[in-house]
């Protein structure tokens, strides 16, 4: 498949691409035809919408993958196998195993269970959706010790924080928060500018 972009324009679109909130990224692939949303299979095979959006990541590397390659990917799909509307019961252990549409941050059992299991260390937060988000792609429901394990080497893996979440990286590396707001509008600009340059061609 040939290039739509240089090198060195798709290095600066990768740099400038992490810059762009949530809505210039829903205006563009709703535009463009590209999926925002994760997608279930259901017992019958069809695969429907879910209410939540992919990861960011995914979604901005759909996006540079479409302006610089003509590509579209489909969306992420979450096998039937994977998904369950039955909340988890109240007793818990290790082997129960945490379906999409299971997990509750609120659930004192479930906050129990995995405080056991990490000792004491669990926290909701990004690096559980992220771990989740990973074992479903790969059409696992993880058990809870499966998901506890992956947690504990993701967080011990999470020195630095991701590219897409652009403040928290800008911050790590000590970019003028005062001035973070405009700084984000212009590279977002930026990033739309060689998006509408490239998607034209």
């Amino acid at each position: 498949m040939a290039q739509r972009s240089s090198k060195q324009e798709r290095a600066l679109l990768h740099e400038t691409v992490q810059y762009l909130n949530l809505e210039e990224m829903r205006i563009f692939c709703r535009t463009h035809k590209l999926p925002l949303n994760i997608h279930v299979e259901g017992s019958d095979g069809r695969l429907r919408s879910s209410g939540d959006r992919d990861r960011k990541d995914v979604v901005l590397k759909r996006i540079e993958d479409f302006a610089n390659l003509g590509k579209r990917t489909g969306p992420t799909v979450y096998r039937n196998s994977v998904v369950c509307g039955d909340p988890l019961g109240a007793r818990l252990n290790g082997r129960v195993r945490l379906h999409y549409g299971q997990y509750d941050k609120h659930n004192p059992a479930f906050i129990a269970c995995m405080q056991k299991l990490t000792g004491g260390d669990f926290r909701s937060g990004m690096i559980a959706r992220l771990v989740l988000r990973d074992f479903w792609t790969g059409g696992t429901a993880p058990t809870l010790r499966q998901f506890a394990d992956e947690w504990l080497r993701a967080t011990k893996a999470h020195t630095k924080p991701r590219p897409e979440g652009a403040y928290l990286a800008d911050r790590a590396k000590g970019v003028d928060q005062d001035n973070w707001k405009a700084v984000r509008i212009r590279k977002a600009r930026q990033a739309l500018q060689i998006l509408k340059r490239l998607t034209s061609k």
